[in-house]
């Protein structure tokens, strides 16, 4: 048995990229998790939910946010559509609340999101000058989520990102998809670079909010209300990440079809967002990166076996438990510090499964109407 320069070569390749490869992933560079600064002065602050239709929801988790043990004090806002009278009689069961206020998107508002003009009338209704904006379809884990979330409210941030897990129950590839993007999201909010979520909960300043006119320039738009708020306000001040678990927020399952065409929405909101290049080329290359290792150790050990170099294909073989070894040891890293319940060999198939879900999700947005993501006032 030889070993010419050819082996040499071949194995030192697909050795230093198994090693180096399982790196380039958000799971390993994922954003740092920090507490809040408990010795902060904590201001009062109003939690708006914007009505979604679901009443179901909002009636199993208003409760929680009313609950909440805040001593500077808080209030409730939520916006609904006039004609919701199965949210409107969740609300009047806590109407004596005195945390609770309930305003509606009036019935004759047309060729323009609703969503967004409900945040806005959300945010008019606000007594605070911070609000937490979420959806009903959200709850949290406990009574201290909102004490936990204010300690990142200080007085020279004007923004706040947080993180919301999809519940147990929803399928795997949802739950793992969140926490895989968003990793990148908040890494690059966590850098000074934020311009998007893709979670359901964002904090903000009323007074800049109001002072810029709001979302103005996106009212075309029937999407992207999460996205279009923190590109526009993350470069008007400093952008706080909460990443710790007492900050988080749970979201109800979705169906797959709701799932598939948010994917989808994304990518119309992606193109107009002001930022974001460096995160978006950093996933680029992980993709290339992870599909390569995978498909030079194929062929490298094709190409050992068919020209009996045996010690070459030795090395492919170490070069494939290193890679499946060091993915799933940093994966499952990961998912157990943001509270992800996948099994560690479900790891692998879903990450590589990543590239086939962005494909597809890429063609249904290209053969989509896109006038599906406006009001239909051009």
């Amino acid at each position: 048995m030889t070993i010419d320069l050819i082996t040499i070569i071949a194995a030192s390749a697909v050795l230093l990229l198994a090693l180096i490869t399982p790196m380039m992933s958000p799971f390993f560079r994922r954003p740092r998790q920090e507490s809040g600064d408990s010795a902060t002065d904590l201001p009062p602050v109003t939690v708006l939910l914007v009505s979604n239709g679901d009443h179901t929801a909002l009636d199993e988790h208003l409760p929680l946010y009313l609950t909440q043990e805040y001593a500077p004090g808080y209030h409730i806002v939520v916006v609904t559509e006039k004609a919701d009278l199965e949210t409107e009689n969740v609300l009047k069961r806590y109407s004596n609340n005195e945390r609770l206020y309930h305003t509606f998107v009036p019935e004759s508002s047309r060729y323009m999101s609703k969503s967004k003009l409900a945040i806005t009338l959300g945010v008019k209704a606000a007594k605070e000058e911070w609000i937490v904006l979420t959806d009903p379809r959200c709850k949290p884990a406990d009574s201290h989520w909102l004490a936990a979330l204010a300690t990142r409210f200080t007085t020279h941030s004007n923004l706040v990102l947080g993180y919301s897990n999809y519940a147990d129950e929803s399928p795997r590839l949802h739950r793992f998809e969140r926490l895989h993007t968003a990793l990148y999201l908040l890494r690059e909010a966590q850098k000074g670079r934020a311009y998007a979520t893709n979670c359901q909960y964002v904090a903000f300043r009323k007074s800049q909010y109001m002072e810029n006119h709001g979302y103005l320039e996106y009212l075309k738009y029937s999407i992207g209300e999460y996205d279009f708020l923190v590109d526009k306000y993350a470069p008007m001040g400093h952008t706080e990440v909460a990443l710790d678990p007492p900050t988080r927020l749970i979201e109800n399952p979705i169906s797959d079809k709701s799932w598939q065409n948010k994917q989808v929405y994304a990518h119309e909101v992606a193109r107009h967002l002001e930022r974001g290049g460096t995160a978006r080329v950093l996933h680029g290359l992980d993709q290339c990166a992870l599909h390569l290792n995978y498909l030079l150790i194929l062929a490298t050990g094709i190409f050992a076996g068919l020209t009996s170099r045996w010690i070459l294909l030795g090395a492919c073989v170490a070069a494939l438990c290193i890679t499946l070894a060091l993915r799933i040891l940093i994966g499952k890293k990961a998912l157990a510090d943001y509270q992800v319940d996948i099994p560690a060999w479900r790891i692998i198939p879903l990450e590589i499964g990543m590239l086939r879900h962005n494909i597809l999700t890429r063609m249904r947005y290209e053969y989509a109407d896109k006038n599906d993501f406006i009001s239909h006032k051009v």
